[in-house]
């Protein structure tokens, strides 16, 4: 038995390698490194759903789907001001995904790797409407002239992003795009496996998201930084909290026993934003470095390095985003990878329906009420 199913292969997949003991992530045989330098969103979108690049064309045509799809209908938009700006936001976007699948049969059709450009697109623009509701602010309609992520960030802020905060949210997005089988892309595969649509098994893997174990950390690593609140009180804050057992949120990987190669990237990215924008940024950036290097003096020897979730904090404060919203910015990411998946699992599907090791006793005889 594996309890949790660590170590054990349920599928087989072309979509990413994940080399731990080397520090390194592939998309479909690409380093993710490569990728986040060269590359955009709406490309990295295409490889994990046809598993090749596109040619210019190719590419010029999907991105103008997804440009097309990012429209919320009015039904989906009198959906989400239903609800207060207090509401918890991953139940409401998975909400609006769920009431979406009837919704947009109408509009675009039941072609599934239609449904499939649409929820990248649809999650994106579901996830701004909410944050600008959490504002009180009016929904902002998407602009067609930008691409996926400085629209993203058009639609939060109602202003067109400089190139810089589009260029790095656009690294962040292509670095979370996939990374196997966690568990919401294994809970979606799950429903997946049942011929449920594409929707439902979506939301079954964002719901995932809602454990602490599965992503999460990036808020608490926010938590963290505020707390220690400067460089010359990490030593301390660390030994207190190593007497006391505390887990060093963003410290550690299941895969990875070295630097995650993500969060190597963000570390970069983190750096120039201290520098560039000073005042809190620098202070968070000032902090997490220090931890870093006291956490990795003590923690390196049992393998537990920094991972993407440390340094995203900073850069989320950077961009604007909410600390409420860390949870869904990551699902805006990681859809195109579990939407992948769920397609690549269809082309030679198997209902999912693993055993029990049943434990208990047997023969009981059952006593009527009255004699217990």
């Amino acid at each position: 038995m594996f309890k949790g199913l660590e170590g054990v292969y349920v599928a087989e997949s072309k979509l990413s390698l994940i080399d731990g003991e080397n520090s390194k992530l592939y998309y479909v045989g690409y380093d993710v490194e490569e990728l986040a330098e060269k590359s955009c969103y709406e490309e990295v979108v295409f490889l994990l759903f046809n598993q090749r690049l596109p040619t210019r064309m190719e590419l010029e045509d999907f991105t103008g789907k997804m440009v097309r799809y990012r429209s919320l209908w009015r039904e989906q938009l009198e959906f989400i001001d239903k609800f207060d700006g207090g509401v918890e936001p991953l139940g409401l976007l998975s909400s609006l995904l769920l009431i979406s699948y009837d919704i947009d049969s109408r509009y675009i059709g039941d072609d599934y790797r239609e449904r499939a450009v649409r929820l990248v697109s649809l999650t994106a623009s579901g996830l701004a409407a909410i944050i600008r509701k959490g504002m009180g602010l009016d929904w902002v309609k998407p602009n067609p002239s930008l691409g996926h992520a400085a629209n993203f960030l058009y639609m939060i802020t109602g202003e067109v992003p400089s190139r810089e905060d589009s260029e790095i949210l656009e690294k962040l997005l292509i670095l979370q795009a996939e990374h196997g089988l966690p568990a919401s892309t294994f809970a979606a595969l799950v429903t997946a496996s049942t011929m449920a649509d594409l929707y439902s098994s979506l939301v079954s893997g964002l719901l995932a998201l809602r454990g602490p174990l599965h992503v999460g950390a990036s808020e608490a690593a926010h938590d963290q930084l505020t707390e220690i609140g400067s460089p010359d009180r990490v030593e301390e804050w660390f030994n207190r909290a190593m007497s006391e057992k505390r887990r060093i949120m963003g410290f550690g990987h299941r895969v990875y026993r070295t630097y995650d190669p993500r969060a190597r990237i963000l570390r970069g990215i983190a750096r120039r934003l201290a520098n560039s924008r000073g005042g809190e940024i620098r202070r968070l950036y000032e902090v997490a470095a220090r931890l870093e290097e006291v956490g990795i003096k003590h923690l390196a020897p049992r393998g537990i390095y920094p991972n993407v979730d440390y340094w995203s904090p900073i850069i989320y404060t950077a961009l604007g985003i909410p600390k409420r919203y860390y949870t869904l910015m990551y699902a805006m990411s990681r859809v195109a990878g579990i939407v992948a998946h769920v397609l690549e699992y269809w082309t030679d599907n198997k209902l999912i329906r693993p055993l029990h090791l049943y434990t208990g006793e047997y023969g009981r005889k059952y006593i009527p009420i009255e004699q217990r």
